[in-house]
């Protein structure tokens, strides 16, 4: 079961921030991100379904003037799953931002920002045979998170600031 919070819509905020709303007298606010991405908070996310390793993944989001996600809210990360849901029909395994490659159980996002929020499944991270050092979302059956070896290839979610 995917973790939920009952007073949070990510379904209806993912079809909010596609758009734009009207303020009134003529007033609208339009997303402010390029074409594809969808903006929650300060940043724009985009998820991208053709499977990658952790490096190449964050390689293809610097080419955007981005990075895998880093996930700093329970609200934000129910909102990465659903653009995820709604482009694969489920809660696909997937790479957001976080390693440590550099150090083992020193974690850090690929963007720099703060490792101040996580999600990790019952017994994680393990770093398995000492190969693990990526997070992947949606693992196993409660679709929390996993350290996986980076060399695996799935599908990821890029994100950047608006300001870019």
């Amino acid at each position: 079961m995917s973790p939920h919070f009952p007073e949070e819509r990510p379904e209806e905020l993912l079809a909010e921030a596609a758009g734009s709303e009207e303020l009134g007298d003529g007033v609208e606010i339009r997303n402010r991100c390029p074409s594809g991405w969808f903006s929650y908070g300060s940043r724009c996310f985009v998820f991208q379904s053709f499977p990658r390793t952790w490096p190449e993944a964050e390689q293809h989001c610097l080419n955007f003037d981005a990075n895998l996600a880093s996930i700093h809210s329970f609200g934000e990360y129910e909102f990465i799953q659903e653009m995820v849901r709604r482009s694969t029909g489920s809660f696909s395994r997937t790479w957001i931002g976080g390693t440590d490659a550099v150090k083992n159980s020193l974690w850090f996002w690929s963007d720099g920002s703060r490792f101040d929020f996580h999600l990790w499944a019952s017994g994680e991270p393990t770093n398995y045979g000492n190969t693990e050092h990526c997070v992947e979302m949606n693992y196993g059956g409660e679709n929390y998170w996993n350290d996986w070896s980076c060399e695996s290839q799935l599908p990821f979610v890029c994100a950047r600031r608006l300001d870019r």
